[in-house]
This record gives C-alpha cells, structure tokens and sequence, in this order.
C-alpha cells in the first residue's frame, strides 16, 4: 500500500515537471517572436531617414526585408543598418501610406501604419499684410525712390532657401555646383522654379498658380492657394522683417549670411546663420533668390503702392538677396540685381497665399 502511494506521488510529480517544461519552452517561443514598436518620424517624406524600432528583428540576409502595404518591399541589404532592435532606411520616392510589417526569415511582425507623403517637407513662416517703405536711397539708382508699399493679402514663405533635397524629390537633375541635401539648390532657371512650384502644389493638393504658355509666357492666376514665388515686394517686405536697416536682425551681413569674406567661396547648409526678426533664415546672401517680377530699372517711379506685382513684361527676371561669391552690399535688403555671370548661384524660395 505505502508502494502505491509512493508510485502515484512521484507519477505526479513527473507530470508536474513535464508540464512545466511545456510551458516553459511555449512561452520562450513566444517571446523571441519579432514585432515592432514605432517608426520614427511619423511623417515621412522621400530622402527622410526612417528607424523602425523593434525587438527580435534579426540582421541583414535575404530572406528579411520591409513590407509596405503588402505591395512595396525593401530588402535588407538596402537597408543603413538592421539589427535586433531597429532598423534604417532611407524612405525612397513613390511610396504611399499602407501598414508596414518587417518581414524575417519566415516569421513577419506585427503591422504599424506608415504616414508617407510623396512631396518634400517645406517649412513656413506666415506674414502678415502690411505697409512698409521699399528701396534705398543709399544705394543704386533702380532702388530709388523709396516709395512706401502696401501688401494687403497675409501670405507664408518658406523658412529656408529651398535645398537640393527638396528638388530632388521633384526632379530627377540637380545642376548644383556644390553637391548636398541641405545645401540650397541652385543653377536654377526661373522658369525651372516655376515648374517646381506648380509640380509641388499639385502633389500638395492645391491649385497651381501658373498657366504656362511657354518658358517666357507664363501667366500667373493670382487666386490660386499654391505655391509661387514672391513679388519684389513680398521679399523685401519678408526680408526687412520690420526693420528699415540695410540688413535685417542685429543689421551685421557677416551674422545674418554667407558673403565672400566668409563663405570660403562656397555655398552652405541652410540656416547655418542668424534668422531675421520674423524667423527666416539666409534672404541675405548664401544664392541669389529669384522673384515673379520681370527687372525693370525705372520700376519705383510708376509702380503701384497696393500690391506691386512688376512690369507686365520684359528681358530677364529679379534675383534677391545677394550670394557666397559676392560683397556684402548686393545682400542689402533693398538690392535689386540680374547678374548675368552668376547664374550658377541662382536659387529660390516659395511663397502661398495665406487667405
């Protein structure tokens, strides 16, 4: 009888064991099961660097690789780096939103929503309408008569020269003399930035502010929400950023840009410089900046006060603000320039109505 008792307690006994063990080796499988916990930035933009963060997601080899939506993938080895717990890539163009998964060996994770926007991130500063006195009379006789200017429609430019990464995510040629993503694009034609403003509203959803007719014929609609290029009188308005000094925030052109004497006779990384009053970076010096207007040196003696838009025609267009290769005094809020030998160093910046 004491045999039995003692048989069936170590039966249990075992069993207890073997059960544990079960369990044990279920929930060790359970855990080294790969998932994802977020992707950083929410937003993403083509060119953006992407990390998905995660635990168990292996190492590069080619049977792993991300899954957008069950139709786009990248494999691992076009990945920056892919270890156990993230992964870097850079987001590439023509994606779209979709729920990602990461897929390893055989085993795939848990799917996260990935927020991809086909057009370049663009950052904006609103301006208010105002009155302000345009020109100089220090300088040049075509920034004569200082005239006072009334712009009676509040509207947003972009915080930064637009950068060579913002072009390429529009276009497939970059003309640049010096080559990097954050470095303004330049050796840009106006009629060039026209097309990157109207490609760019389209893929923001807005309507497209110019008809074109022909590279010197275009026609701007005056009423449409997308992106455009500043009037003379918008960017010196933006520019001054309230202030009637020849050079916007502490009024020093070495603090406020990039000039011969301190550029090394190169352009640089945008706003790398002091920004004016009204936060902007870089309107004075770094790459010339094209405006809308035609250039018209007897323009002030007949140009109107409410809302100046330039000649209805003319040669060549506006550059603004002044670049690397050249002294401080073309950088002057109220420089009006076309120089003919500097076009490698023509870029721009963008502008929207605001209401």
């Amino acid at each position: 009888m004491l045999c039995k008792k003692f048989d069936l307690l170590l039966l249990l006994l075992i069993s207890f064991f073997v059960f544990s063990c079960k369990v044990d080796t279920i929930t060790d499988t359970s855990a080294n099961k790969p998932n994802i916990q977020k992707i950083v930035p929410e937003e993403i933009h083509p060119f953006d660097l992407v990390t998905i963060y995660g635990e168990n997601l292996g190492e590069t080899n080619d049977s792993s690789f991300i899954l957008i939506d069950s139709l786009y993938t990248i494999p691992s080895k076009y990945c920056i780096k892919w270890n156990n717990s993230f992964i870097q890539f850079y987001a590439p163009k023509n994606l779209f939103k979709g729920l990602l998964r990461v897929v390893i060996n055989s085993d795939t994770t848990n799917p996260l929503m990935f927020n991809y926007f086909p057009y370049p991130k663009i950052d904006l500063v609103r301006i208010e309408s105002g009155t302000f006195l345009m020109g100089s009379n220090k300088g040049l006789g075509y920034e004569q008569p200082v005239h006072q200017v009334v712009l009676t429609k509040s509207f947003y430019i972009s915080k930064y020269e637009i950068t060579q990464k913002q072009w390429n995510t529009l276009f497939d040629t970059n003309e640049s003399p010096f080559i990097g993503d954050n470095l303004p694009v330049s050796n840009v034609s106006w009629f060039r930035a026209i097309l990157f403003c109207n490609k760019l509203s389209k893929l923001m959803g807005y309507d497209t502010c110019y008809v074109i007719l022909d590279t010197n014929l275009v026609v701007w609609d005056t009423l449409a929400n997308g992106f455009r290029l500043p009037t003379e009188a918008e960017w010196e308005y933006a520019c001054r950023a309230g202030s009637q000094n020849e050079f916007a925030g502490n009024g020093n052109p070495l603090d406020m840009g990039w000039f011969d004497v301190n550029s090394g006779m190169k352009s640089h990384p945008v706003g790398e410089k002091f920004p004016n009053d009204w936060g902007i970076y870089d309107m004075h010096g770094n790459v010339w900046e094209w405006c809308w207007d035609w250039f018209d040196p007897f323009y002030y003696e007949k140009s109107p006060k409410v809302n100046p838009r330039g000649p209805a025609t003319g040669k060549v267009h506006i550059v603004r603000g002044g670049c690397w290769q050249r002294g401080t005094t073309f950088g002057r809020s109220s420089s009006r320039q076309f120089p003919e030998d500097q076009s490698l160093n023509f870029g721009f910046r963008v502008v929207r109505n605001a209401n």
